[in-house]
């Protein structure tokens, strides 16, 4: 995946998370903390992608 697309992915991601924790209303819940950790994968996602392109 390139960087924009990863990056418009994370944003998606990150309203759903916005919305999952207004309906449960808890940051410690199962699915909050899943997807939580799926936001974290595309951000390191996007930073790996901007130091291989440092180092070439």
């Amino acid at each position: 995946m390139e960087e924009q697309e990863l990056k418009r992915h994370l944003e998606q991601m990150q309203h759903q998370l916005y919305r999952l924790v207004e309906q449960i209303g808890s940051f410690v819940d199962p699915q909050v903390v899943e997807l939580s950790q799926e936001i974290d994968d595309v951000v390191l996602g996007i930073q790996r992608l901007r130091m291989k392109e440092k180092v070439e």
